[in-house]
């Protein structure tokens, strides 16, 4: 992600969100929120349409216009980090990035409620783009467990299921645009396989502990399915705070990234950018 050198640029916000309901995955990056005592919350933004090129987001204030922070060059599956922002209602719009001056693919009002953390998220083919906001619950499960929600973000499927190797069942029937509620499980690695509208996908992910995390199901460019661990809060910081996360959470030298999760994102971006 690279920024204008017209603009300063302060990077926020974004990703999706969704839930799990059973086992699964994280790895480390940004903590709770909700611990703010002034009147403002965090939020952050993710693009998740796979066929929208890159874009630069801004996030305005919708009393005044004016702007509280800007996102340059997002692409195809990438969620920015928290921001911490006053509370009342902002417009945020993405354009794309190689046409700064035209008319936002999407434009919509987002609300920051106190002490509250959201993800908004752009989802859907370009021709039919969709926005929707996530509530996080940045709670930390505590040492020896992990807390995560599954998103739901594959055009290829209407509905998947997400299961461990040995099939424990993680999701059903979790359909396009959703996510699923949180679930607590014990930390560790996992393999996990999802499928969909005759679609499938593989990913191996590292949950560490006391750690929350949103696990995206996303095309990958085969046109199957794919699964993106991005950790929403995590031990070692003490605010949202961190790099923008291609699926792998905060800043780099937190935890790295599995294999799988490297060569997801490296594929998603040579196909769509």
């Amino acid at each position: 992600m690279t920024a204008h050198t017209q603009r300063r640029r302060t990077v926020v916000v974004g990703a999706l969100a969704a839930t799990l309901v059973a086992a699964t995955v994280g790895l480390a990056a940004p903590q709770t929120a909700t611990a703010t005592t002034t009147d403002e919350g965090w939020l952050r933004v993710g693009h998740l349409s796979p066929d929208t090129k890159s874009v630069d987001v801004e996030l305005s204030s919708l009393s005044g216009g004016k702007t509280v922070f800007e996102l340059d060059d997002v692409t195809y599956g990438q969620v920015s980090k928290y921001q911490e922002l006053p509370v009342g209602t902002y417009v945020l719009s993405m354009r794309a990035s190689d046409a700064p001056d035209s008319t936002p693919v999407i434009s919509t009002d987002v609300q920051v409620d106190k002490g509250d953390a959201s993800t908004v998220v752009a989802y859907g083919k370009n021709t039919d783009l969709k926005t929707t906001a996530f509530t996080d619950d940045l709670q930390q499960p505590g040492d020896g467990k992990a807390k995560l929600r599954l998103v739901q973000a594959a055009t290829t499927a209407k509905q998947v299921d997400v299961s461990t190797s040995e099939g424990t069942a993680i999701a059903e029937g979790a359909e396009f645009g959703t996510a699923t509620k949180y679930a607590t499980v014990d930390s560790g690695k996992w393999t996990l396989d999802v499928s969909g509208s005759g679609q499938q996908g593989t990913a191996s992910v590292d949950l560490a502990g006391n750690t929350v995390s949103t696990l995206f199901v996303l095309d990958d460019s085969k046109g199957d399915l794919t699964v993106v661990p991005v950790t929403d809060a995590a031990a070692t910081a003490a605010t949202p705070t961190g790099g923008v996360q291609t699926g792998g959470g905060g800043a780099a030298a937190d935890r790295p990234m599995t294999e799988a999760v490297h060569a997801a994102v490296a594929a998603l971006r040579s196909l769509y950018r």
